[in-house]
């Protein structure tokens, strides 16, 4: 995400009076829209609905006139954000398996329940912020007597998608077999090639072992579907994997998600979900989404060399401290970033957030 931060220069009008108002869209899940308002001598931005606030006082070095009033501010705070968005690719499978019951609904329409249900649906909810694409994929009976395998119905990744992809599963149905790995491989050019920039995963969610074009019974597979998960992770596509009931083994699950992360040796695991109900399989979609937004704003200007210090960041009107786990820190004069609980707070909903420097701290660019 981008904060257009300037440096010292004139605004004009006098202290106290409105004399600009302007306002973006941000495009970022909780931070909705910035309206600046300029009142000299200090120039504030803040949403209409309170999702986000940037602040920028005048501090020492102000210019003022022959009267000694303020003819500039230190800062102006035309906020901007154009955030890094994630593209995420929802592979799932359509293997005549996800009719099996599923609490009150069968598996095949706990899927659609959590990412594209109208109302509460994690894609209409977040199409505007994430590229999602999504994938179906099976087969009849593998590729014995030349048939085609696998049987990929795709929806390329794109923002606002969600009516492309609804119409996509709302012309499907389970149909037959789970070529999980030759799938994964398939799909992850799509996301290769996408030029897009930012994240690209792929969210895996099946209700079975996996078999393969050659071998459609018994289910055989797992050694294909971590190869393809490994190979997808080297060339920039991690895979996260949700089991839609119990039917897949921990360890399976494990290996894929190890794979898809590219843990070595000796590396923490990396998570898997095994969702049993409704709940927990919407729960799993929305903590890998969540997980992929970005935490980093990347400011329209440079802090100066040791002015850090000088800059506050607050989150939910709260203090967060500088190089802490839970705070921020400084990546670059360009670019602050939130770790640990402050960027929890950005992937987790509605929140707010101010910086606030001396003057003269922020360099403007050019």
């Amino acid at each position: 995400m981008v904060a257009a931060l300037s440096g010292c220069g004139g605004v004009g009008g006098t202290p106290g009076t409105d004399t600009d108002t302007g306002s973006s869209t941000t495009g970022i899940p909780g931070i909705t829209s910035v309206t600046t308002t300029e009142t000299g001598p200090t120039t504030t931005g803040s949403t209409t609905d309170g999702a986000i606030k940037f602040d920028l006082p005048v501090g020492p070095g102000s210019e003022t006139d022959s009267d000694g009033s303020d003819t500039s501010v230190c800062a102006d705070a035309d906020v901007t954000f154009e955030p890094q968005i994630p593209t995420v690719l929802l592979l799932i499978d359509q293997s005549g398996s996800m009719t099996t019951q599923f609490g009150d609904t069968d598996r095949w329409e706990a899927v659609y329940n959590a990412l594209l249900d109208p109302d509460d649906g994690l894609v209409p909810q977040l199409e505007g912020q994430v590229r999602f694409g999504m994938a179906l994929y099976t087969s009849f009976e593998g590729n014995q007597g030349g048939r085609e395998c696998p049987v990929i119905t795709e929806t390329p990744p794109a923002l606002d998608n969600y009516q492309a992809i609804a119409a996509t599963w709302d012309a499907s149905q389970p149909e037959d077999e789970t070529p999980t790995g030759e799938s994964i491989a398939a799909v992850t050019p799509t996301l290769v090639m996408d030029p897009s920039e930012g994240t690209k995963i792929i969210v895996l969610a099946t209700d079975g072992e996996p078999d393969t074009c050659a071998e459609p019974n018994p289910q055989n597979g797992q050694e294909e579907s971590v190869e393809a998960a490994a190979a997808a992770f080297g060339q920039g596509v991690r895979t996260y994997v949700i089991s839609v009931g119990n039917e897949v083994s921990d360890q399976h699950l494990q290996d894929v998600a190890n794979a898809g992360a590219g843990v070595g040796n000796g590396d923490p695991d990396a998570p898997f979900y095994k969702a049993d109900d409704a709940q927990a399989l919407a729960d799993a979609f929305a903590d890998i989404v969540d997980g992929v937004r970005d935490c980093k704003l990347t400011l329209d200007g440079t802090v100066s060399e040791g002015g850090e210090d000088q800059c506050t960041v607050y989150v939910n009107g709260e203090i967060v401290p500088f190089g802490d786990d839970n705070g921020w820190q400084l990546n670059n004069p360009g670019e602050v970033e939130l770790v640990g609980d402050a960027c929890d707070a950005i992937q987790n909903g509605e929140v707010q957030v101010s910086i606030k420097c001396a003057c003269g701290v922020v360099v403007p660019p050019g």
